[in-house]
């Protein structure tokens, strides 16, 4: 049945001459020198042209020319592509000669020019500077809680991270010297307030200056809360004063009988309960004004966000933003800030998610402005 049929022999029993063997070698490692020569050829071909391109066209125009770029990098590209050819072939090389000593250091310097054109390629990216944002926006949030020590520490950091980055330091720096200088100069009259508070808890007048003195130091959310505070005393010592006003009302009018004269109440006692009650308006005005005020400065309305964290004045969406200088809450000439605000905007070296500072109105004067006079002259000039 088998009979004139072909049975192949086994590859174990077939003789093959070994300097055939040897020869296909020679000549597969010979073909790999030869096509990795051809493309490193090939690689630096296309990085003359685009040295070439790059230099006629800085010679016409005088500057780099707008379609200049898009040539010279589409050539880098390509001699990328050639020279990652040359690459592979040399390492085919390697693999069949490893103990070429030549083979080897041709390998090693193809792939140092690999990564040299990969290197040329790609763009540089930004340094991210988001501890700076943390330091530089916490540190305006305790100033606006009252906490000078914690403020001035987070500014300090500010600072550091932007020297650390080879950086101007700008608004950073800024609210460094106003919060040293405004918590030096309101010290001791901020200690005698607060001490008057806790040996008179229910006074109004101590809170009621207390948080105007917060308002002078432009710690706007402990303002807010020290006038309620006064309110809410207020709103008590006005409330007490009608109930006495009323029982001594009723008692002189029991004392006078049914067919005595109406009984009205002395001229000194009246206006004490009118002047309470125009505390009370001025309070309420006063709370107005600050609430547009920390609108403005510290404040934002995100939908969907928790009202806790509004109050507080928290940011913390996708697009960080930088909060505005405490400097430019005492004045209006903020020339240096608006510039380095936008210096930092534009730079391509740094990433901070934010841009450009867009144009603030300033809220309209109140109450409060005036009673913020009361710091010193040229305290921050």
């Amino acid at each position: 049945k088998f009979q004139g049929s072909h049975i192949p022999t086994p590859l174990s029993d077939r003789s093959v001459a070994p300097g055939r063997i040897a020869m296909s070698l020679h000549a597969c490692f010979e073909r790999h020198k030869e096509l990795a020569k051809n493309h490193e050829d090939s690689a630096q071909m296309w990085l003359e042209d685009s040295a070439a391109v790059l230099k006629q066209r800085s010679r016409s125009t005088g500057a780099l020319g707008a379609d200049a770029a898009p040539v010279a990098s589409k050539a880098l590209r390509c001699a990328l592509s050639q020279q990652r050819l040359a690459v592979r072939e040399h390492r085919e090389a390697a693999r069949l000669r490893p103990r070429d000593v030549e083979t080897q250091k041709r390998l090693q310097g193809a792939r140092q020019s690999l990564r040299a054109l990969q290197s040329a390629l790609e763009t540089p990216k930004p340094k991210p500077l988001r501890r700076f944002l943390a330091h530089y926006n916490l540190s305006i949030r305790y100033w606006d809680l009252g906490k000078p020590k914690q403020a001035i520490a987070e500014a300090e950091r500010a600072c550091d991270e932007l020297r650390a980055a080879n950086f101007a330091t700008g608004c950073a720096e800024h609210n460094l010297e106003v919060m040293t200088q405004v918590h030096a100069h309101f010290r001791s009259e901020e200690k005698r307030l607060l001490d008057a508070c806790q040996q008179y808890p229910s006074a109004v007048g101590p809170g009621y200056e207390l948080g105007i003195l917060y308002f002078d130091k432009r710690m706007l959310v402990r303002a807010e809360e020290q006038l309620k505070a006064a309110r809410d005393r207020a709103r008590s010592a006005c409330s007490l004063q009608l109930i006495g006003l009323d029982r001594r009302r009723q008692q002189r009018s029991e004392a006078a009988g049914p067919k005595g004269w109406p009984v009205w109440l002395t001229s000194m006692e009246e206006p004490r309960s009118m002047r309470m009650a125009e505390l009370l308006e001025d309070i309420g005005d006063d709370l107005d004004f600050l609430a547009g005020v920390r609108l403005h400065w510290c404040a934002e309305e995100e939908a969907g966000k928790v009202e806790d964290l509004q109050d507080v004045g928290i940011i913390d969406g996708e697009r960080r933003q930088l909060l505005p200088c405490l400097r430019k809450r005492y004045s209006q000439e903020c020339q240096e800030c608006d510039q380095w605000w936008s210096e930092l905007s534009r730079c391509t070296s740094v990433s901070l998610h934010i841009g450009a500072p867009p144009p603030q109105r300033r809220p309209s004067s109140g109450r409060l402005v005036s009673a913020g006079q009361r710091s010193a002259p040229g305290l921050l000039r």
